[in-house]
């Protein structure tokens, strides 16, 4: 299967449709591997929420990104630790990184991520002490600099330091240095395995492809690695649910508890910015399926008056983006700012509930 060959009817990737599950209790998953969780998310915004991160904590941006990419190449090397399979090491050996990178590239333009090219490595062949790519119009430059690193150290072993550089206002070069340094077998609670509730959502399915049939309103530009939304123009990609929880917990451990009502108000204005009010305004069965066709959950009741909004969500995917979602959507439909009250329950469910702001 050429996975950027795209479904003749519906036009969205065979990289998508034959390897991602729309599930029915509001979550997408790898069909290769189930515990992967991911979702389907604007990713205009997280550049700027890394600069607003740094300008409201006072913090460089220099070291938000660090923090970002650290956390990111965790994420991914334990990721891929269990799902990479055994000769893509000793193939990478010795054939070298062109190779493999040809697959890479090829999933960066189906998952949105941008136009991702091999620069070289050297030495050529054997065990590379420095491989150089090229990334063009990244979907956030810090998060593939850290899946990188991350990928790098998978199959080296080996720890590895990374340096970026922009070329012009899309293109960016990173190179990978790859020490002698032998990773310790470290250990990362990366999966999603938390017990999932189930669901009933129904999706109408592509008859050639078997993709959700909704995909139609989203458009792939296969030549630059970007997907957008066709009525907001906005721009999405594939995210790792464990990936962010690590970079959103990284964050947090080490610039406080400020960074959590950050990321929530950034999300906040990023709804308003993106969803109309009519959309804000039309009841339980449409927000549920918004949430459930990106993968972030399972809205299980909604109310919502003038002074009062109360929302459940089971399977909730990243909480800080479902709460400032939530804060959107009232902002939307009433008017008018508001304050959230949120809990994760010991089942799990995400409970909002949002008054106006004061």
């Amino acid at each position: 299967m050429k996975i950027t060959k795209t479904c003749r009817e519906c036009g969205v990737p065979l990289g998508i449709s034959r390897t991602m599950r729309w599930n029915s209790d509001g979550t997408i998953t790898q069909v290769s591997d189930p515990a992967h969780r991911m979702i389907f998310f604007e990713s205009d915004n997280l550049d700027r929420m890394w600069r607003r991160l740094s300008r409201e904590l006072a913090v460089t941006q220099e070291h938000i990104w660090e923090l970002v990419i650290s956390s990111k190449s965790r994420a991914t090397r334990a990721f891929l630790r269990h799902t990479l399979p055994w000769y893509v090491n000793t193939a990478a050996h010795l054939v070298g990184y062109r190779t493999l990178m040809s697959t890479i590239e090829a999933q960066g333009l189906v998952m949105g991520y941008g136009k991702i090219t091999l620069g070289g490595q050297y030495p050529r062949r054997g065990r590379p002490e420095r491989v150089t790519v090229f990334i063009e119009d990244p979907y956030s430059l810090p998060l593939f600099c850290g899946d990188f690193k991350g990928s790098a150290e998978v199959l080296e072993r080996r720890r590895s330091s990374l340096t970026y550089q922009a070329l012009d206002e899309r293109r960016h070069q990173i190179d990978v240095t790859v020490s002698k340094e032998r990773l310790e077998e470290e250990y990362f609670h990366v999966r999603d395995g938390a017990a999932r509730k189930r669901g009933e959502i129904s999706y109408v399915t592509c008859p050639s492809c078997g993709a959700p049939r909704e995909l139609a309103q989203f458009s792939w530009d296969l030549g630059r690695g970007i997907i957008r939304d066709n009525e907001s123009g906005r721009r999405l990609a594939f995210f790792g649910t464990a990936g962010m929880r690590e970079v959103f917990d990284e964050l947090v451990h080490e610039l406080g508890e400020r960074v959590t009502p950050t990321i929530i108000d950034a999300e906040r204005e990023n709804t308003v910015e993106a969803m109309g009010v009519e959309e804000a305004r039309s009841g339980l069965e449409r927000l549920r399926f918004l949430a459930a066709i990106r993968g972030l959950g399972l809205l299980t009741s909604l109310s919502m008056a003038p002074e009062r909004m109360e929302a459940v969500m089971a399977n909730p995917a990243i909480p800080e983006y479902l709460v400032g979602l939530a804060l959107g959507v009232f902002e939307l439909a009433t008017g008018q700012k508001g304050r959230c009250d949120w809990r994760l329950e010991g089942d799990g469910d995400l409970r909002m509930e949002i008054v106006p702001a004061r």
